[in-house]
């Protein structure tokens, strides 16, 4: 793949988990991040699983410290 593609590819990945993730409860934020595990694993490096995986994760994160530190209003 050129650089263009390549980076295209991850961008695409990223913003589609980034956006999607966040109406997504955690199991599913967490089967998502799994799915992007194994294929990085079984497939090698590639751009769109990186972006999967680094937006899902963000997403479980983010639930995860609201999870222990909760604002209080």
């Amino acid at each position: 793949m050129s650089g263009i593609i390549t980076l295209a590819s991850f961008i695409v990945g990223f913003t589609i988990f980034m956006f999607g993730s966040r109406k997504l409860n955690s199991k599913v934020a967490l089967g998502l991040v799994i799915v992007a595990a194994v294929g990085l694993y079984m497939i090698g490096p590639h751009p769109f699983l990186f972006g999967m995986i680094l937006a899902t994760g963000w997403c479980l994160l983010n639930l995860g410290v609201d999870w222990i530190f909760p604002l209080e209003n």
